[in-house]
């Protein structure tokens, strides 16, 4: 049984190897843990999914080795991101955690359902992409990476990150980024990592985008249910490429939303949550 401690908001910390990984746990239900994007922390979670998503489960979110409050320092590869995070599920005793891995946390998550699938219950990958060496999978713009990567971005670089370009997405990207930063959208668009962890991280990913860790050779193997979901108008992975995920993996359901960027389960967070639990509960 997962732990029925600190259901809150309240940062607690873990022991995985020789790292000390800062987590929270929100909600009660089976575990969901949370696999964050690209730079992210823990507190670039929209609120309004998580409080979504812990109607139904003890939804777990964390920073990885070297992100944020975390200590150590960011894996080589993608797979020992994936390592952490089931040493973190197993340190503090989640049973079987669902798991739902969004854009650079997506990737991890296939690699984790490769490697650890016997540990683990569903997978959601959210706005994320195969390795670019499969069959059908389209690059990320250079215009989109080097947003991506700036030393500061703005609202007005989130919005275009993460939002399509209409007015409803917009506004829905403003919003979301008001909750993240309580009231403040500047403050939710803020870096609350070091350019140390972003270089760090860019380069696991590079080596995954490029098929140089081998992880797009293990999709065939993933033998649990799986749920790729995307917007239809994502500008870093785009929906070709959610489509050659679920060529790719066995027991894989695909959901696209409208009028919706990279964040479409933040700008639709109601309806992901949903159909998150719809999915899980069949499984």
């Amino acid at each position: 049984m997962s732990l029925d401690i600190n259901k809150s908001n309240e940062t607690n910390f873990a022991q995985v190897g020789d790292v000390q990984i800062a987590w929270r746990s929100t909600g009660q239900g089976q575990p969901l843990l949370m696999l964050n994007r690209f730079r992210a922390a823990i507190d670039d979670w929209d609120p309004q999914l998580i409080a979504a998503l812990a109607r139904t489960y003890q939804v777990i979110t964390f920073d990885s080795a070297g992100v944020a409050a975390s200590g150590g320092n960011v894996p080589d590869t993608l797979e020992g991101a994936a390592d952490i995070a089931i040493g973190l599920a197993q340190a503090i005793g989640l049973d079987r955690p669902h798991v739902l891995g969004w854009s650079m946390g997506g990737m991890i998550a296939q690699i984790l359902a490769a490697k650890y699938g016997d540990q683990i219950g569903g997978v959601i990958l959210a706005g994320t992409t195969p390795s670019f060496a499969l069959e059908g999978t389209v690059p990320t713009a250079q215009e989109w990476l080097a947003t991506a990567t700036k030393e500061v971005n703005t609202p007005e670089d989130m919005q275009f990150l993460f939002y399509a370009d209409t007015e409803t997405s917009r506004s829905a990207g403003l919003s979301s980024l008001a909750r993240i930063g309580q009231g403040d959208a500047a403050a939710g668009a803020a870096s609350k990592t070091t350019m140390q962890t972003v270089a760090a991280q860019g380069a696991a990913t590079r080596k995954f985008f490029f098929g140089e860790d081998g992880a797009f050779k293990q999709l065939g193997k993933i033998n649990v249910p799986v749920l790729v979901a995307n917007g239809d108008q994502d500008r870093a992975f785009a929906v070709e490429n959610s489509i050659a995920l679920v060529r790719a993996i066995p027991k894989a359901r695909l959901a696209i939303y409208p009028d919706a960027g990279h964040a479409f389960l933040f700008q639709h967070a109601d309806q992901f949550a949903q159909d998150v639990t719809q999915f899980l509960s069949e499984i």
